[in-house]
């Protein structure tokens, strides 16, 4: 029992004697000060004293606690590890099933992580069985919310593939409203993965699981992913895991307004202390001070920054609009690290550029330059080496009356911009050579 309960003890002998196990657990709970049981793909539940009995019976260990509106009854057959914070044990279910439960001391920061997978798991069984009651008579052949980094999959977003004969579907679900700006990146993601796996068959639509009260930015960047022979079905799922399919042309309107703070070249100083300025903001300078290094087709002046306001989640690039000498818009987004969602959150703005471009809304931008009235040109800009891996596969997504570039720099951009790549769309390099 010592050694069970030595602080920062990993897995040791496994605990089977029910009163062993009991004398364990009681240990453990007087220790917490916030004790709660944690179910394999449940949520959390607090421990509430007079609202939970552990004890052995007839020779078995028992476990009751109440989970909302229920009392949940499991037998408790083993401790499997104690660790700071966490005693973990396996139990048997209904129907002599094993399975997984933790008892956690939430006051402790290290059961953080153990309550956040389990929170996902607890979601991805919420995703299972919308999936069965969506899709009767398909199969999940497979449904994970697992994190992995080779394919760059979140371990936010459960991703699920089924199939019925010679069908298959792919599937993705978005936990809550907050994450909703992350979605449809991963989803794409994991469509590609599965075009791209000889064993899961081609997917033939992509369907997007997301709650009761988002939709809307999603829908809008559907309007603009032809590029790929895909069917894309938006579904809204309720507390109660009820789903219905909607409509997305019912969905997304535009809610953006162009800003009084748009300004052109003020307020610049290439050559001035960057002391507390972001890399993205030093960026800005470099190319605002220069920006036909970037594409001799553009008039150095004016260059505006933050002409839309418009709220798309979060956003951490930095825009910028110019026009060319024959009057076409062009939209620079800019961005120094990588970052798997450059292609949407670009594509949020550049769709409201277009819009506002279409209603006649940026002429006074640009005085003296007749714009075109083309759909602007969207030019993502960053270090060579800092462009993601999947940004090439989201944009294979993109419409083709989009035209997309990424224009890639050299690391060295700081003591003054070379452009070292240019790639279209989703074109891959046709060699890898220094970017220094």
């Amino acid at each position: 029992m010592a050694n069970l309960h030595h602080r920062g003890s990993a897995k040791g002998p496994q605990l089977t004697d029910p009163h062993a196990v009991l004398d364990s657990i009681r240990a453990f709970l007087s220790s917490c000060r916030v004790p709660a049981v944690l179910e394999q793909g449940e949520e959390v539940v607090p421990l509430t004293e007079g609202e939970f009995t552990v004890e052995v019976s007839a020779g078995r260990l028992c476990l009751e606690f109440q989970s909302g509106h229920r009392t949940v009854s499991r037998r408790v057959l083993s401790v499997e590890r104690h660790r700071a914070g966490v005693l973990e044990c396996t139990i048997q279910r209904f129907a002599g099933k094993e399975g997984k439960l933790s008892f956690l001391d939430l006051h402790r920061p290290q059961t953080a992580s153990t309550t956040l997978r389990g929170s996902r798991e607890s979601f991805t069984e919420q995703f299972r069985r919308i999936l069965h009651r969506q899709f009767p008579g398909w199969e999940i052949t497979a449904l994970t919310c697992g994190m992995d980094l080779q394919r760059s999959f979140s371990p936010v977003f459960p991703r699920a593939c089924l199939r019925r004969g010679n069908q298959t579907l792919a599937a993705l679900a978005c936990p809550h409203l907050r994450e909703e700006s992350g979605v449809l990146t991963f989803a794409l993601i994991w469509h590609r993965h599965l075009v791209e796996s000889t064993h899961a068959g081609m997917p033939s639509q992509l369907c997007i699981f997301l709650p009761d009260n988002a939709g809307s930015l999603t829908a809008q960047r559907l309007r603009w992913l032809t590029g790929r022979d895909v069917t894309v079905r938006l579904f809204r799922f309720n507390a109660h895991g009820s789903a219905g399919e909607v409509d997305p042309q019912d969905l997304g309107n535009l809610d953006t307004r162009v800003s009084l703070t748009a300004f052109g070249d003020t307020n610049l100083n290439p050559g001035g202390p960057t002391a507390g300025v972001t890399p993205e903001r030093t960026l800005e300078i470099q190319l605002r001070s220069g920006i036909q290094t970037i594409d001799a087709s553009l008039r150095p002046r004016p260059v505006h920054g933050q002409v839309l306001t418009f709220s798309a989640g979060d956003r951490d690039l930095i825009d910028l609009l110019a026009v060319s000498v024959a009057g076409s818009l062009a939209v620079l987004e800019l961005k120094v690290t990588e970052d798997v969602h450059l292609p949407l959150q670009a594509l949020d703005y550049w769709m409201r550029v277009a819009w506002h471009a279409r209603n006649g809304e940026l002429n006074h931008l640009f005085p003296g330059v007749p714009l075109d009235g083309k759909p602007p040109r969207l030019l993502l800009i960053a270090p060579a080496m800092s462009f993601h891996s999947t940004n090439a596969t989201v944009l294979s997504y993109f419409s083709p009356g989009i035209e997309v570039e990424r224009i890639g720099i050299n690391e060295g951009w700081r003591q003054g911009v070379r452009v070292v790549m240019r790639l279209r769309g989703a074109d891959s390099p046709i060699s890898h050579g220094s970017f220094e």
